[in-house]
């Protein structure tokens, strides 16, 4: 970062939302359903790799083909429409590697899924330090990310035909139909949430101009580097939350605030340590040139806690079969971020973004707690949360 302008910045984490966006809408929680579908009936490992693995290529396709149409319209120069579709191709690979990793974590063989998630992220480092070295500007980011992909995908592809099943990619209607159509409501709100992550830095880039979605940019990235870690910790929950709602509904209402608790704790320390400590974070990771946006990295810091609370709850109501009610209260809250960030952006430019995250993602862990309140699962927030909160404060 310290050798890009922050405009030529500002066009990468552009170009990465914008496919993000793709691949997310390509996901729609297909990778999900293999898990559940697998590790109910592991002896159908290779049916459902395999006509998933075809199923994932045809959606890629038909992305693909959407995305090249948009991008010929975008109001961006050749440069950047090349960096989309390269992009696009780049997140695409992750699609096509989650399927595969999907095996992995059907059998509980996270240390395996974790191993291909690192090696991919040390890989990208080295292929973006030698895109610096060669001073390759855009196009170069983007095809690291290509290629570390790639090879996640082989990784992972490699893992699963050595150890559980050949992949033989076939055409499985009825199957397709099952797994497509069962994936939407689960899928449809974990893709929504996940596209508001990745709206504010889109809707910057249309509001104003790159430069802004520079300074903005840099922090959101360093708090997106976090979130990683709730999201790692609460994979493993998954299969407990599925056993005691099924076996045990008065021990999960046990689990669920006990997980509560300590995704408040853990989040507590890091939202800290960005408020406090953002100034000199920014200098030291992004370069003094960033210091402008200091408001928007302590914000962001805030927003950490209802962030890392807000990573149980997909699990939480796919474990209660209450996916519906999951996607209904994420589309309310991806709403209000989007009715929040045309309002705040005009006004208080890069800052609006960080305020509409902080708000929108405490509205929508409200909206969750209140659902799982009326399915039976109180959450005893002021019980179970004021201790952490009054410490971090």
């Amino acid at each position: 970062n310290h050798n890009v302008s922050l405009a030529e910045f500002g066009k990468y984490q552009w170009v990465l939302a914008f496919a993000m966006i793709a691949q997310l809408v390509a996901d729609s929680g297909l990778p999900r359903m293999m898990i559940r579908e697998i590790a109910k009936d592991p002896e159908c490992v290779g049916k459902i790799t395999g006509a998933s693995a075809g199923l994932i290529w045809t959606i890629s396709l038909v992305v693909c083909l959407v995305v090249g149409v948009i991008a010929l319209f975008l109001p961006f120069g050749n440069d950047m429409k090349i960096a989309i579709m390269v992009m696009t191709l780049a997140t695409l690979c992750t699609f096509h590697a989650a399927g595969y990793s999907a095996v992995l974590r059907a059998f509980e063989d996270n240390e395996l899924n974790y191993l291909g998630f690192i090696l991919q992220k040390i890989l990208l480092l080295f292929f973006i330090l030698v895109m610096l070295h060669f001073r390759t500007g855009m196009v170069g980011f983007v095809v690291a990310h290509l290629l570390s992909n790639l090879l996640l995908w082989a990784f992972y592809h490699a893992l699963v035909s050595k150890f559980y099943t050949k992949v033989k990619m076939h055409v499985d209607l009825p199957l397709w139909k099952e797994l497509f159509f069962s994936a939407v409501p689960m899928g449809g709100g974990v893709m929504l949430r996940q596209l508001a992550m990745q709206i504010d830095i889109f809707v910057l880039g249309l509001m104003t101009n790159m430069q802004t979605v520079g300074l903005f940019g840099g922090p959101y990235r360093l708090s997106w580097s976090l979130r990683t870690i709730p999201q790692t910790l609460s994979l493993p929950l998954y299969p407990l939350y599925s056993r005691t709602a099924h076996f045990s509904p008065s021990r999960f209402g046990d689990v669920y605030r006990q997980s509560l608790k300590f995704f408040t704790l853990l989040s507590i320390p890091f939202a800290a340590f960005f408020i406090v400590w953002s100034k000199q974070l920014l200098t030291l990771a992004l370069g003094a040139r960033f210091l402008p946006a200091l408001p928007a990295m302590q914000l962001l810091g805030l927003g950490l806690i209802p962030f890392f609370m807000s990573t149980l709850f997909q699990y939480l109501f796919a474990a209660l079969d209450a996916q519906k009610g999951f996607f209904l209260t994420t589309a309310i809250g991806s709403v209000v971020r989007v009715m929040l960030l045309l309002v705040l952006i005009p006004h208080y430019n890069y800052v609006g973004p960080a305020i509409a995250f902080v708000c929108a993602e405490v509205l929508t862990v409200g909206l969750w707690i209140f659902r799982m309140h009326k399915l039976g699962y109180a959450a005893h927030l002021v019980s179970v949360l004021w201790r952490p909160l009054a410490g971090g404060a």
